[in-house]
């Protein structure tokens, strides 16, 4: 139902996005729960039972909104506003944190409507129209109580007087830029499988998924440039995988001068993880690393926030000062065995702290890949031969690195 056209107009090489290893702080877990949103110094989420929480970065507090099935929130100042559908029929509810007043919006919602808020405006997507291909966008006033329909598209964004959204010409999907006063919308000159668009100030982003979880570029409404963010066809040397940069679309967002985005697989532009770009030197750094599992990034100024994707089997919910001094990490980690017959299977679990966005297993005296490696936090290797082996852990962060060695830890009889 929705064309996809090959855009490679705007193909970038590795070196165009150079992946910096340095991390700037340290990662801090402030609670569980999916699809964090962060404004000013609050956070807020949904946890596994459908509440919502809302936490005080200042105050290091937690306050949890009672609810039964409460999604994706968006946060502006002290108002809030979710999914919901704790009375199984759709609707979005808005929050007021200082009074904790509740209010709803149930016309033209369904349930794939996300909000997103940015003063008294909110604006959502719902009522696929099969003739148009398309979802209808709609905006609410809060202060004013009315509401519109905005144009046909899906997942807006708002920022000011502008919402950006993406549409389906029967071509390809696109993005576009609608403004407020004028009741006009921009075409921004870019074809793809254009989705998820995020705008602040005069930057908008999306993510393009035609092949596996998109890439990111981005569009700038004042100088009507677009750049490539992270690559739609670099090579990655591997006849079998060629595109390795086209895994970094799952989830972005834009505040300033900063994009941060979720990378899902190891590959040539770097491992998996947590990414910060400078929009002003077109450089990346990895802050966290997750081991090849999605994550939910958001920023406001220097702090990112984020979760893990619902497919993870941890759910904790992670703040992130960019401006807060970092130590290196410290290097630990124990085995679920450390004796057994040969071949012995020994799984290893890293219990280091600092924050590390590297870490590099030695099992076996040898350079062989197929021993000695580069893992996430956890790792698995089977001794073949009987022998005492030692194992060593190097972890690395922007402080600098530090290897623990463990002598003749495991026993292979």
């Amino acid at each position: 139902m929705k064309s996809k056209i090959i855009f490679t107009a705007l193909t970038l090489v590795c070196l165009i996005v150079s992946i910096s290893m340095a991390s700037a702080a340290q990662a801090t877990k402030i609670g569980t729960g999916h699809d964090p949103a962060i404004y000013g110094n609050k956070v807020a989420w949904s946890d596994d039972a459908g509440s919502i929480h809302v936490y005080d970065l200042i105050a290091k507090k937690d306050t949890k909104i009672s609810s039964s099935k409460a999604s994706y929130p968006a946060i502006y100042g002290n108002k809030l506003v979710w999914h919901d559908e704790s009375s199984n029929a759709p609707k979005l509810t808005v929050y007021d944190i200082p009074s904790g007043a509740r209010s709803y919006i149930t016309q033209n919602v369904d349930q794939y409507s996300r909000p997103a808020i940015y003063g008294n405006r909110i604006v959502w997507s719902a009522n696929y129209n099969d003739a148009k291909y398309n979802y209808n966008v709609y905006m609410r006033d809060i202060s004013t109580a009315t509401q519109s329909r905005i144009a046909y598209g899906e997942n807006p964004d708002i920022y000011g007087n502008k919402i950006t959204y993406a549409y389906d010409d029967g071509d390809g999907r696109r993005i576009a830029v609608y403004d407020i006063t004028t009741k006009k919308a921009i075409k921004i000159p870019y074809a793809g499988d254009c989705n998820s668009p995020h705008i602040n100030g005069n930057k908008v982003i999306w993510s393009d998924f035609y092949t596996r979880m998109g890439w990111i570029t981005m569009y700038d409404t004042t100088t009507k440039k677009v750049t490539s963010v992270t690559s739609d066809g670099a090579d990655s040397g591997d006849p079998n995988n060629p595109d390795c940069g086209c895994d970094t679309g799952f989830h972005s967002d834009v505040y300033g001068d900063k994009i941060v985005y979720s990378k899902g697989t190891n590959d040539c532009l770097g491992d998996a993880g947590v990414y910060v770009y400078s929009i002003s030197t077109a450089k990346s750094t990895r802050i966290f690393g997750t081991g090849e599992i999605s994550t939910t990034p958001n920023i406001y100024n220097n702090i990112v926030v984020w979760g893990m994707d619902e497919g993870a089997d941890s759910h904790d919910i992670y703040v992130y000062d960019l401006t807060a001094a970092v130590s290196k990490p410290t290097a630990t980690f124990t085995a679920d065995k450390i004796s057994g017959k040969a071949p012995l299977s020994v799984k290893f679990a890293s219990t280091t702290t600092g924050n590390p966005t590297d870490y590099y297993w030695v099992f076996e005296p040898s350079t062989s890949s197929d021993w000695n490696s580069h893992h996430a936090i956890t790792a698995a290797h089977t001794f073949k031969k009987p022998g005492k082996y030692s194992i060593s852990l190097t972890v690395t962060n922007g402080a600098g690195s530090t290897t623990v060695t463990k002598t003749k830890y495991i026993t292979v009889k």
